[in-house]
């Protein structure tokens, strides 16, 4: 986990903070780099202003060019910055910082759109006259409203870089340290709320694949890794319960081929030694013939309810008569219902009712639960069957009113080998009858339920009508 999950995480991180806050370094000095160029853009251009004044007085020689002189030296020294004052013609007649020819003349757009009235600013060499970038401000000089001269000021960009060094280097070590200390709460954050419970719930799908069903994730929180740790437990819980229906199961058939096999065995063992006189073969053959249709019941609905279960079972679909199938189940119990004296009451919707489904499956569950009916109630007991329509569903029910099934027992009704009688030899069903039931009508994609009260008990399971 660490190797991994834990690694790919931190660098991922790592990578993001690093980019994020690299650019926001790279942001913040730039806009301090803009912000001082602009503020000393700014000044130049104050400053220009200032010296529209003295070089008005020179053109009106109120000063001479002495004192011009002066002031422009002063001036530059103060803002570290180059001043050129240029005639209207491009002549520079007085400057302060690197000499240049004094009989260069000024042709350059720049100096156009100064000697028209605009104020400039530039970030370049200037035409190539300067080895370095410079910041460059242009301001007209007015004489009666009249452009008569112009002022150039020039600073080094690099001397603002150079001064703002130490604001580069305090964004960035603050970038890199804010990296670094983010680094470390993601880790110790990722560690507690993330790394740690995975762990622990892999740990405990190891030990629940080596047949530790009882083990649980204790993990108590309410995110993503909390929800997953009760999804988890809840699969363990499914887990476990499937392995008691497994061991139940086996436990259940194994229990479920043993009675017949041993009364088989038993019977064929006293005849073969001669403990069964010959004169009593034909009724203990007899009870082994049962025996052996009992074992074939049993293989049958296993092998039902193992496709059933397992998804391979199709259903082949059709439209038939409810009514018909119903009549015809009733027919096939008359002799059970002769020998018990049951009084049989059909209610049916219409003559006909035509439903969509499988027909043989639907046959085997109202056999099912006929059979049941018939089986668990009382000697003269009466059984109603009742078709009704409710909604776009037709609705078959079975009544009889035999003794109730106890409340602590119908929510197992459905459980593969669950019976009733825990004693497991009453009517000798296979208890997997109510389990193929449910999945038929489940396949069917119906609905089917079971009430039980004081007088009997009622299953009720839906049909599609066409």
């Amino acid at each position: 986990m660490r190797k991994s999950l834990f690694t790919k995480l931190i660098s991922t991180y790592f990578v993001i903070l690093a980019i994020s806050f690299g650019l926001v370094a790279i942001f913040l000095s730039q806009w301090f780099y803009n912000y001082s160029v602009n503020e000393k853009a700014n000044t130049l251009i104050k400053q220009g202003v200032i010296l529209n004044e003295i070089v008005s007085d020179y053109i009106n020689k109120k000063i001479n060019k002495e004192k011009l002189n002066n002031e422009i030296t002063m001036l530059s020294k103060l803002l570290g910055a180059r001043i050129w004052v240029v005639d209207k013609y491009g002549y520079i007649y007085s400057y302060a910082g690197d000499k240049i020819n004094d009989d260069k003349q000024l042709n350059y757009l720049e100096f156009q759109e100064v000697i028209n009235g605009k104020v400039i600013v530039k970030r370049d060499s200037f035409k190539g006259l300067f080895s370095r970038p410079m910041l460059t401000v242009g301001v007209p000089v007015y004489v009666n409203d009249n452009v008569l001269s112009v002022v150039f000021l020039h600073a080094p960009l690099d001397e603002i870089k150079v001064a703002l060094k130490k604001v580069y280097i305090v964004i960035w070590l603050s970038a890199t340290f804010a990296t670094i200390i983010s680094i470390f709460i993601i880790y110790y954050i990722s560690e507690k709320i993330l790394i740690i419970p995975l762990s622990k719930i892999n740990e405990t799908a190891k030990a629940i694949s080596k047949g530790e069903f009882e083990k649980r994730v204790e993990i108590n929180s309410e995110d993503e890794i909390g929800k997953l740790a009760v999804s988890f437990n809840y699969m363990a819980d499914t887990l476990q319960n499937l392995e008691n229906m497994r061991r139940n199961f086996i436990a259940n058939v194994s229990h479920e081929l043993r009675s017949p096999m041993t009364s088989i065995n038993g019977f064929i063992s006293g005849m073969l030694d001669g403990t069964i006189p010959q004169d009593k073969w034909v009724k203990y053959l007899s009870i082994v013939h049962d025996e052996i249709k009992r074992l074939i019941r049993l293989i049958n609905d296993l092998l039902d309810l193992a496709s059933l279960e397992s998804g391979e079972f199709s259903l082949n679909m059709g439209v038939f008569d409810i009514n018909e199938l119903i009549r015809q189940r009733i027919i096939k119990f008359e002799d059970k219902i002769n020998k018990k004296n049951i009084n049989v009451n059909v209610v049916l919707m219409d003559k006909k009712m035509l439903v969509k489904g499988d027909r043989d499956r639907i046959d085997q569950v109202l056999t099912n639960i006929i059979d049941n009916a018939i089986k668990f109630v009382n000697q003269g007991g009466n059984i109603e069957i009742k078709t009704e329509i409710k909604e776009d569903r037709l609705l078959v029910s079975i009544f009889n009113d035999g003794p109730p099934i106890p409340k602590e027992d119908i929510k197992y009704i459905w459980d593969r080998f669950h019976k009733g009688d825990k004693s497991r030899t009453k009517g000798g069903g296979t208890g997997l009858g109510l389990s193929i039931v449910r999945q038929i009508i489940n396949k069917h994609n119906q609905t089917i339920w079971v009430e039980s009260g004081e007088k009997g008990t009622k299953f009720t399971f839906t049909l599609e009508i066409v």
